[in-house]
């Protein structure tokens, strides 16, 4: 998830935080979060395909919705469908609840939870910057080896805070209201996988286009190696898969090779891939 880091930020959030206190803090984070939004500051490369995939009508899942990013850029995009978005930590998914409200996106579905491949209460972990407050675009589950990542750009602290949050298959906690799904965001972390195992039902149901992160040391970190993942998607699910060429405007197709750097990737069913020709190179 891509995130705002300017120098001013990185001053004033431990001097709010050690004068406020977490209370007050997350009431900045929020003023903070609402203003990346309304001005566009936060905005992956694939973001700006969402209009080819997302329709007025549409129902689609944001699983890991974070600080609603997503989750208000395709609201708008399916004024009279749905948006299911998933977000299973405390302080972020009240973040997100009171921006979803803010911007009276009425046609959000929010749930503090998380999503794996069955329903069950287990541990997640959440990175503590030094200043104490949490990095909570780095929140995984506590069973990831991280270990594995230390060495690697991606490990940001040793220091972390544990929460208790409920996680959920699709398949039994969303799949019988469903009706036009069309769309999938996931940015979990790694645990993408086991969200995918529990969604398969859905995915095989619905064929809807996905958007999602796959960070192979992450995947490594939860014992998954990507070939593994990547074998899931293409023969399980019936998904090629495809990384975004921002500069081209184009997806190029990968399946048949590893992926092997971290970075979002979109998955179209074989079944759809004729529908989005025009963006394919």
């Amino acid at each position: 998830m891509a995130s705002v880091n300017s120098p001013f930020r990185r001053f004033i959030k431990p001097i709010l935080f050690k004068l406020l206190g977490k209370r007050l803090y997350k009431h900045f984070q929020y003023l903070g979060k609402l203003k990346d939004i309304k001005q566009r500051l936060v905005e992956e490369p694939e973001i700006e395909l969402l209009p080819y995939f997302i329709h007025e009508q549409d129902e689609v899942l944001d699983i890991g919705a974070n600080y609603a990013y997503y989750t208000e850029r395709m609201a708008n995009l399916c004024k009279k469908g749905k948006v299911y978005a998933f977000e299973p930590i405390p302080f972020t998914a009240e973040v997100a609840q009171k921006i979803i409200r803010k911007l009276k996106l009425e046609n959000v579905v929010f749930y503090q939870k998380g999503v794996s491949n069955k329903t069950e209460t287990i541990q997640f972990s959440v990175p503590k910057l030094d200043f104490g407050a949490i990095s909570a675009g780095q929140a995984h589950i506590s069973t990831r080896n991280n270990e594995l990542v230390k060495d690697s750009d991606l490990h940001i602290s040793d220091n972390y805070e544990t929460f208790d949050c409920e996680v959920v298959d699709i398949d039994t906690f969303l799949l019988p209201a469903l009706k036009n799904l069309t769309f999938v965001k996931i940015d979990i972390e790694g645990a993408e996988y086991f969200a995918l195992q529990g969604m398969r039902q859905t995915l095989l149901q619905f064929k809807p286009i996905i958007l999602i992160e796959i960070v192979p040391i992450f995947l490594k970190s939860f014992n998954v190696f990507v070939q593994e993942f990547q074998d899931y998607i293409e023969k399980e699910l019936g998904y090629i898969i495809f990384e975004y060429d921002k500069p081209k405007q184009k997806l190029l197709q990968i399946t048949g090779k590893p992926v092997e750097k971290e970075k979002n990737h979109i998955l179209i069913h074989t079944e759809k891939v004729k529908h989005f020709s025009h963006l394919i190179a």
